[in-house]
């Protein structure tokens, strides 16, 4: 009974340090948009949808560039995501894979959008 009662008194113990020791169950991607002329595509819009999903359309994040031309996505479940860039007067840029990892920060290569009167 007595060694019972010590290792539950061990085993709560232990819990927090377990708890504190772990990596978040979540990542993050950042990057930012500019155009041709290497300018900022300030509040372009972005969608990061998760491809390793069975319905992929209900498993989609979305943030939008600052006026620096700097997003970031926050919160982002691990797995395989397409990110697609949107903004007026600008041609969509899709990137087709990003992998992100729990714990992980992906800093993506810049976004270059090029101009939708460019052929």
């Amino acid at each position: 009974m007595r060694t019972n009662a010590l290792l539950i008194a061990f085993s709560l113990l232990g819990c927090p340090f377990a708890v504190d020791s772990q990596q978040p169950l979540v990542g993050q991607i950042q990057g930012s948009v500019k155009n041709q002329h290497e300018a900022p595509v300030a509040y372009a819009a972005l969608t990061a949808t998760n491809t390793d999903s069975v319905d992929p359309e209900s498993h989609r994040l979305t943030t939008g560039a600052d006026k620096q031309g700097f997003y970031e996505f926050v919160d982002v479940p691990p797995g395989r995501y397409s990110i697609v860039v949107k903004m007026k007067g600008y041609r969509d840029y899709t990137v087709p894979q990003v992998t992100v990892h729990p714990g992980e920060t992906v800093r993506m290569p810049e976004i270059k959008m090029s101009s939708a009167a460019t052929h």
